[in-house]
């Protein structure tokens, strides 16, 4: 993998994350036969979803040519990544499903890490926590989502 230049293109890797992944839980979705395993996937799908848009929503006020470049820094490892590569059964059941979310991704902490890190910029400073945020949130989500009261 090349190590992307400017914001955007941090932006654009982002988009393509969350579209692995979204495409990857719907999928899994699609062929589960256990119905809480079911329902967690789509509520996945919604939350990559939710994810897809704020991304997109944060391309669309940056002009690609006029992006802000980013600081050297380390090239991004070019291990697989969780989202392109599911190592989820094809009829996962509930807990697979949870360990399937729950995955580790080294790639997106390496993207977030890098924009974290990128720039003085208060602007891409902020754009880092708010995807960040974003990420965290979900997790609290996901967790919230699948107690057992």
């Amino acid at each position: 993998m090349s190590n992307p230049r400017t914001v955007y293109e941090i932006l654009q890797l982002l988009e393509k994350y969350h579209g692995q992944r979204r495409a990857t839980y719907s999928r899994l979705a699609g062929d589960a036969t256990d119905a809480m395993a079911q329902i967690l996937l789509e509520h996945l799908v919604v939350l990559e979803d939710h994810s897809l848009k704020v991304v997109q929503g944060e391309m669309q006020q940056l002009d690609p040519k006029h992006a802000t470049y980013l600081t050297s820094g380390p090239v991004l490892s070019q291990e697989v990544t969780h989202a392109g590569d599911c190592h989820c059964a094809g009829d996962p059941t509930f807990q697979e499903s949870l360990a399937c979310a729950l995955e580790s991704d080294h790639l997106l902490d390496q993207l977030l890490h890098r924009l974290e890190g990128c720039s003085a910029a208060p602007s891409v400073l902020g754009l880092a926590k708010r995807l960040r945020d974003l990420e965290e949130t979900k997790g609290r989500q996901i967790a919230n989502f699948t107690r057992m009261d």
